[in-house]
């Protein structure tokens, strides 16, 4: 039987990472659309795995038995239906995690990597899918409207999130915040932070510090069996989850770069109840 069992469901995982957040459109069906982009990728990992077919000796009749099977699986109205599910659970809370690393990358040691490109949600596989011509007109125009963020601009975003304006958003707040703040982010110490309380085990915070500068970051984690499907985790989700703060920081009043927001934080601990409380992400600094 063509494919065996190994490319079958190396192909549905594929499925589930590159498949568009607008569903199939119709210009999506030929080879430069989304089934051709597929059909590529399956034959280059055919022959890289070099069970079947490799570059050097391609087997056409396998390699044609699975492009032939790709077509019969994305031409199928019920396998789509049936795939429909898994796919926007996994699309959600892969939306959550892009904006935690995103956070991460932008805020750990080291100098955060961008494809241009990327700045939104990127579904693109390996080489060559990933050098397609990146929209620069639609990204400037996205830009134009995170740079404006009208009132209720993030629960918007967050209401609608398949756009991947709250990752632009998220993207160009916490790098202009970088970009005005080089010398703490450059040579700033990392300390990780202790959590605490009964969502403890799904937060990561640390501290960026230096001299007078403090940059204290929080990020939810393993969120699939804890929020549902749909629902980003804010506010009263966190009950009396806290962040210890290290002894030479001092309680007081802290801004969230990201929303505006101003933290209370007590007696050495931050709520991260309120911490996230209009994004589930947060980046706060000493006013």
């Amino acid at each position: 039987v063509l494919p065996d069992r190994n490319d079958e469901y190396l192909l549905y995982q594929i499925l589930l990472g590159a498949w568009p957040y607008e569903g199939l459109a119709r210009d999506d069906i030929g080879m430069d659309g989304f089934v051709g982009r597929i059909k590529r990728y399956m034959t280059k990992a055919a022959r890289e795995a070099k069970t079947h077919t490799t570059w050097i000796s391609p087997d056409n009749e396998y390699e044609a038995a699975l492009e032939s099977f790709v077509d019969k699986v994305l031409a199928s109205n019920d396998f789509i239906a049936s795939f429909e599910d898994i796919r926007r659970t996994v699309s959600f809370y892969g939306m959550l995690n892009s904006l935690s690393q995103t956070l991460l990358k932008i805020t750990s040691p080291g100098v955060p990597d961008f494809y241009q490109g990327t700045e939104l949600w990127n579904l693109t596989l390996v080489d060559p899918d990933n050098r397609s011509p990146v929209d620069y007109g639609k990204l400037e125009h996205m830009l134009a409207r995170v740079a404006e963020q009208p009132e209720g601009f993030i629960k918007s975003a967050l209401d609608n999130p398949a756009d991947g304006m709250i990752k632009l958003f998220l993207t160009r707040k916490a790098l202009m915040y970088r970009f005005d703040n080089k010398d703490l982010f450059l040579e700033g110490s990392y300390i990780p932070l202790e959590v605490s309380g009964p969502r403890s085990r799904h937060i990561v915070a640390f501290l960026r510090g230096l001299k007078d500068s403090t940059a204290i970051v929080i990020v939810p984690r393993l969120m699939a069996k804890v929020t549902p499907e749909g629902e980003f985790p804010l506010g009263a989700f966190w009950e009396d989850t806290r962040v210890a703060l290290p002894g030479e920081i001092s309680a007081g009043e802290l801004r969230n770069v990201l929303t505006g927001d101003l933290i209370q934080a007590g007696d050495a601990f931050i709520s991260v109840q309120e911490a996230l409380s209009t994004l589930p992400v947060c980046l706060l600094a000493s006013r």
